[in-house]
């Protein structure tokens, strides 16, 4: 339902897969050259998540591009309005912008993906 509201301002793919979850997610992205991921992730903390584990967590370890993790609340929350996603809208954080993600949440994004990968290099030498 939102792929289909959001597809008028932004390209927008949705795609069915088959397997393990975030390996699935992950291989059709490498596949597809995805640009962005975006992943629901409830939030689970502690033995819940340890037991279950968190396809959103894998999905951000292991991506080949950028992932926005976007926490799912109850009950759902509104969808922005149509004309903040429209194109002049970054749609991270709705400010005015030329492109898809702005400047300042592309930034923000890549860093984090570099933050995370140096961390987990320090991690694999220790």
């Amino acid at each position: 339902k939102l792929a289909e509201e959001f597809r008028a301002a932004v390209p927008v793919v949705t795609a069915v897969e088959s397997g393990a979850p975030a390996a699935a997610i992950v291989e059709y992205a490498s596949r597809s050259r995805i640009d962005l991921i975006v992943i629901g992730t409830h939030g689970r903390t502690g033995v819940t998540r340890t037991l279950l584990g968190s396809v959103a967590e894998r999905v951000v370890r292991t991506a080949p591009c950028p992932v926005l993790a976007v926490p799912i609340t109850r009950p759902p929350i509104a969808v922005a309005p149509l004309e903040v996603t429209q194109p002049g809208h970054c749609v991270v954080c709705a400010s005015p912008s030329e492109d898809l993600i702005c400047s300042t949440c592309r930034a923000r994004i890549r860093g984090e993906a570099v933050g995370r990968k140096q961390r987990e290099e320090r991690a694999g030498r220790s």
